[in-house]
């Protein structure tokens, strides 16, 4: 069985031999600064560990860049200009991608959103402050919008949905600080769940019911809109330990319907503490590992703070707790 078949079966709670095993991205400088804390030089900590790499397609879902500061003073016509569906998006290499992915062993998922705050023009701080206003004053122009980028993200993944069947179709929400998503549960159903539903529609259409939201900062208060719209798998990154965004109190409020990818906080690897590390890992992790639909993974990218050892014994426990 390769990951592919594992994530496959573990997403649709089939019994599977083990979860896949991901690896966190982690970067050169990282891995740098572990050869020289004794990490051995002849091998990667993917061979060492057996990790293997899950690989999201990216369809390019900005806006024209030549629109940058002004999305939101675009008429619909500029707007749809903005946001236009083309198979140039997807890029010079996307004929050879799809012929390099078709034997595949590894996990693969394709971008269908970059988020409410992308739909509307954010690229910087005067940007989020204009549309922070906006959903205020003008609600009735931003659902407008957000329907048209619903429309546009949703033919762009038909389009590539044509060409490949991906294991996971990736929507991404960075909407939330570690207090709280920055615009109202209410205004986030009124403005973007309609997008959701569209991309999923699509996603259905072609058979992939594995839709995936990726989130930074707590995204509690929204989760329950998102599953009613048909998100199945959620992955949480860069989070406080808040207790409303334990998986393991996610788990318990939403089952396994709801697939967990990461929820092991960095602070377990940081610490470095072998005997606390194995006892929160096992606290952790084991419950989720029992209840099915979970990928154990450290929540968020792992920099230069993990010292080597830590990083190994983290592994170590992980391999012991999956079997």
């Amino acid at each position: 069985m390769n990951e592919r078949e594992r994530f496959r079966r573990l997403f649709r709670g089939a019994r599977v031999d083990r979860p896949p095993l991901f690896d966190e991205g982690i970067r050169e400088e990282v891995i740098a600064r572990w050869r020289a804390q004794g990490m051995p030089a002849h091998m990667t900590h993917m061979e060492i560990f057996g990790l293997t790499s899950h690989e999201t397609l990216e369809p390019d879902l900005r806006f024209r860049s030549k629109y940058f500061g002004r999305v939101l003073d675009l008429p619909a016509r500029g707007y749809r200009r903005a946001f236009d569906a083309s198979a140039e998006r997807f890029g010079e290499e996307w004929v050879d991608t799809l012929r390099r992915l078709r034997r595949r062993d590894h996990v693969v998922g394709i971008w269908a959103s970059r988020g409410f705050f992308q739909a509307l023009g954010v690229g910087d701080w005067p940007t989020l402050e204009r549309v922070m206003d906006e959903v205020i004053d003008r609600p009735r122009k931003i659902r407008n919008r957000t329907a048209m980028y619903g429309d546009f993200c949703a033919r762009m993944l038909e389009m590539a949905l044509e060409a490949l069947d991906p294991e996971f179709v990736y929507l991404s929400e960075p909407i939330s600080d570690n207090r709280g998503p920055l615009i109202a549960p209410a205004m986030f159903e009124e403005f973007m769940i309609p997008v959701y539903e569209k991309i999923i529609s699509v996603a259905r259409a072609y058979g992939c019911d594995r839709i995936l939201v990726s989130t930074y900062g707590n995204t509690a208060r929204l989760l329950p809109c998102m599953i009613e719209a048909g998100v199945t798998i959620l992955w949480v990154s860069e989070a406080s330990e808040a207790p409303e965004i334990d998986y393991r109190t996610l788990r318990d409020r939403y089952g396994s319907k709801l697939g967990l990818i990461g929820g092991i906080p960095l602070s377990i690897l940081r610490s470095g503490a072998p005997r606390d590390m194995e006892q929160r890992l096992r606290e952790i992790v084991t419950p989720l590992l029992e209840s099915g639909r979970y990928i154990p993974l450290a929540g968020g990218r792992v920099r230069e703070d993990v010292p080597w050892p830590a990083y190994r014994r983290y592994r170590e426990i992980l391999a012991e707790l999956i079997g």
